[in-house]
């Protein structure tokens, strides 16, 4: 087995939520399919026999706006038997599914729920989210969750031009040194990618039209690990550091507080 510190895999690409820089690109609200249980089993196979992550996370976007989560959560735990299994959502849909605490108990998967700002009105919906967490948590003594401080380590993902996102201009070694996301390999479309900001760049840049600017080629050229890679190709894949496509990120932690994350707003 080849071992790996994490491996994450969206269950939604969309987001109830429009937190400016997100890495993820959700706050652009891209169209796409909800996985269902089906198409997680099949990309699944063709790597939980060859993989094997310390950390496996189930995210989006907002994964709570797939009804199937709690199938998700299911099917993950029996591919992924000897990973901690995690579920990352803003919370905000929590009240919809009341039977997550007992299969999150089953599954032994942890639930992170990430508070994405400081905007009074936003405070005002979050405490709905916190109050019933305390209670899951009174209710089910063994059950872990972590509500997850966000929006301080938020920073800016790349500059704006026009109302268009438009890459920095780095250092590869540099950028790697100051990225976030270094562990946070992709499962999508049954191949494994480096982080996501390359994984679902295809995504933004077809809501945004951004084939005409050529700063983001890099991301274009930038070849996934396909399932039938060898051991020895899946290995250097996880092992290199800086590659290239890096130079399209920030070399530096600019701060970024982000407008009320319940309201889209232009790109700044």
């Amino acid at each position: 087995m080849i071992e790996l510190p994490a491996l994450e895999y969206h269950i939604a690409h969309g987001c109830n939520l429009s937190c400016q820089h997100c890495s993820h690109y959700s706050n652009f609200h891209v169209a796409g399919k909800l996985p269902t249980v089906d198409d997680a089993d099949t990309e699944y196979s063709k790597w939980s026999h060859r993989l094997k992550p310390m950390r496996f996370a189930l995210l989006g976007g907002e994964p709570l706006l797939n009804p199937q989560v709690i199938g998700h959560i299911q099917l993950a735990r029996q591919h992924w038997s000897d990973s901690h299994l995690m579920l990352v959502t803003n919370g905000f849909f929590l009240h919809r599914f009341p039977e997550l605490p007992e299969v999150l108990l089953e599954t032994n998967c942890r639930l992170e729920v990430s508070q994405h700002g400081t905007h009074e009105a936003y405070v005002q919906r979050f405490r709905e989210v916190k109050h019933l967490v305390w209670r899951w948590r009174e209710e089910y003594p063994a059950i872990q969750i972590k509500i997850r401080q966000s929006h301080r380590g938020w920073m800016r993902q790349y500059n704006v031009e026009d109302g268009k996102p438009i890459p920095f201009d780095s250092k590869p070694a540099a950028a790697y040194r100051e990225c976030m996301q270094k562990t946070c390999t992709q499962l999508y479309r049954s191949m494994l990618w480096k982080c996501p900001a390359l994984a679902y760049f295809n995504q933004v840049e077809a809501k945004l039209n951004l084939h005409r600017l050529p700063q983001w080629q890099p991301f274009r050229d930038y070849e996934a690990c396909p399932p039938d890679a060898s051991d020895a190709e899946v290995h250097r894949f996880m092992q290199r550091k800086a590659i290239p496509q890096c130079s399209l990120c920030p070399a530096s932690r600019a701060k970024f507080v982000h407008p009320n994350p319940l309201q889209r707003s232009a790109l700044r």
